[in-house]
């Protein structure tokens, strides 16, 4: 199966989930937009697919930031 890859980068003032080429949702915060990134790529994950997130960094070079099944499991709502 292919790796869902959720990378959460800066747009604007604001903060984007990028997947499959596009932007989905505005966060106010970098934090707000990765705990619902691995929201849903843990979601996908538990259907049997490989997930994981990528945050931008201040150097705009995206780093992994989670995976799913090595990566403590998302927050609680």
């Amino acid at each position: 199966m292919a790796l869902a890859t959720y990378a959460v980068v800066r747009d604007g003032n604001f903060w984007t989930i990028k997947y499959d080429k596009q932007n989905y949702g505005k966060y106010k915060t970098q934090q707000e937009a990765v705990t619902n990134a691995i929201k849903t790529a843990h979601k996908i994950g538990e259907k049997g697919h490989e997930a994981r997130v990528l945050i931008q960094g201040i150097d705009n070079r995206l780093h992994v930031e989670w995976v799913y099944g090595k990566s403590p499991d998302p927050p609680a709502d």
